[in-house]
């Protein structure tokens, strides 16, 4: 899977998993505090998705892969 198929995939996830509307939400939208205002609730289900998904971990990792879609993609290609 390519990075944009990855993008487009947890796009979707986010609408329609996490309830957040396809229109307020770009790849570089921030995902946290400052964006769209997603919790540590939200950032589970993330990782459990990415896992089950992708087969890539990311519990225990930094803050950093989670600031918007590209930079999640951009964690799940690169340890693919």
């Amino acid at each position: 899977m390519n990075e944009l198929e990855v993008k487009k995939s947890l796009k979707e996830f986010f609408c329609n998993n996490l309830g957040i509307e396809a229109d307020a939400l770009e790849y570089d939208t921030p995902l946290f505090s400052d964006g769209i205002g997603l919790d540590s609730i939200d950032s589970l289900e993330i990782i459990a998705f990415v896992d089950s998904t992708y087969g890539v971990s990311m519990t225990g990792v930094g803050k950093e892969p989670f600031y918007n879609i590209d930079s999640i993609a951009a964690y799940i290609v690169s340890h693919s």
